[in-house]
């Protein structure tokens, strides 16, 4: 079973994206540090989901830790938060999208990425 790696800092929507990626038939890993996240990230998964603001977590260093391993990237955050989504963008994610696209379209997008396994 392929397992995605789940960096959400917010405590009530964490659970539910783990749901849905269980319903899919993943594993999941959650990981609150950036410790945590790199730890999980050292070895391939099918693909890490990241809350941009998650606290304790440095997002830069994570998302350079799963395209070494050539994990899917999808990260989200605030859709009035234009540049650090650009900044996402730019930093090698392979989807960064507003929470709302997340909540609405998780498990296509889940499925989009986790297939796309580099």
């Amino acid at each position: 079973m392929s397992t995605i790696v789940l960096v959400i800092a917010d405590l009530m929507f964490q659970p539910r994206v783990a749901e849905q990626a269980r319903a899919l038939g993943y594993d999941v890993t959650l990981a609150d540090t950036t410790s945590a996240a790199l730890e999980a990230l050292a070895a391939p998964a099918a693909l890490v989901v990241f809350d941009l603001h998650a606290d304790g977590v440095d997002w830069r260093l994570a998302v350079e830790a799963a395209r070494a391993q050539g994990t899917p990237v999808l990260a989200f955050g605030r859709h009035t938060e234009a540049a650090l989504l650009r900044e996402a963008r730019e930093a090698g994610c392979d989807r960064v999208v507003p929470r709302s696209t997340l909540v609405a379209e998780l498990p296509r997008l889940i499925e989009e990425l986790a297939t796309r396994r580099a």
